[in-house]
């Protein structure tokens, strides 16, 4: 390998880990050197790829989806009982999404590890299938968020900047996942950061004739049910029953997801 074939290298590690300086184009670099940080950069993808990759188990059971007396598209508040299922730790990142689907379509594609974005319904589907994996229901996200509480955010409302990236705190823009504190299930950014399609077609009214096990929401539609309340969304926005669409070709620079996957017995 020659000088300029080392200095290319080191400049697209820089760019991709963010986490060394550049090195000024005249200055040649021993191919070596190059290598080795080849070598440190694969290895870094290897660690990170594993952990993010990690589910949690949401046992099966009951819970109260939605609420009563807030906005029409939430109520009424009503039981449903899930099977037990896994869930992502994490919002999907950029180096897993790139790893999987070589390609990155995120608007901030300076960071690696914060969750993928301006990815189509279709293609979150996509990617959930090719690892194994599925785009969870809206009512299993619900009780993923919740993390075995009823209340309307997991945490006292007044500690809300140490659990979601959200309007007041993200800078207007997606943070790296995992950096605020977890809820009960072990879960990561399951308020805040980008918001995170889900695999039911949208209807305001659905909750009124919604079965009492394991729902799937409307048979079709027109628009996505998404869900988390995002990086640009006001504390309300942020409560686990609050619920939005979008339309499942449309590219949002504040929308995600995470996959998850029956439990098997």
């Amino acid at each position: 390998m020659n000088a300029r074939g080392s200095i290319l290298i080191l400049g697209m590690l820089c760019g991709l880990l963010g986490l060394l300086p550049l090195v000024p184009a005249a200055q040649a670099m021993d191919p070596l050197k190059a290598l080795e940080l080849l070598r440190q950069k694969k290895e870094f993808e290897e660690k990170e790829l594993k952990r993010l990759s990690t589910m949690e188990k949401v046992p099966a059971g009951e819970f109260v989806m939605g609420r009563n007396g807030v906005n029409k598209n939430e109520a009424p508040a009503h039981k449903v009982y899930l099977d037990a299922f896994y869930i992502d730790v994490y919002e999907v990142t950029q180096l897993q999404y790139l790893e999987v689907m070589k390609e990155n379509p995120s608007y901030f594609k300076d960071c690696s590890l914060c969750p993928v974005e301006k990815v189509r319904y279709f293609q979150a589907v996509s990617y959930c299938s090719k690892v194994g994996k599925r785009l969870p229901t809206e009512a299993e996200w619900e009780k993923a968020a919740r993390g075995g509480t009823q209340t309307t955010y997991y945490w006292d409302k007044d500690l809300i900047d140490f659990y979601a990236w959200y309007g007041n705190n993200s800078g207007g823009r997606a943070q790296p996942v995992g950096q605020r504190k977890p809820n009960a299930f072990g879960l990561y950014d399951m308020t805040g950061n980008v918001w995170e399609w889900v695999s039911d077609w949208y209807s305001r009214d659905y909750y009124k004739t919604a079965p009492a096990k394991n729902p799937r929401g409307p048979d079709a539609g027109k628009l996505k049910s998404v869900r988390d309340g995002g990086w640009g969304g006001p504390p309300e926005l942020q409560a686990h029953a609050y619920r939005d669409y979008k339309e499942p070709d449309t590219r949002y620079i504040n929308v995600g997801f995470r996959c998850a996957k029956d439990a098997k017995s």
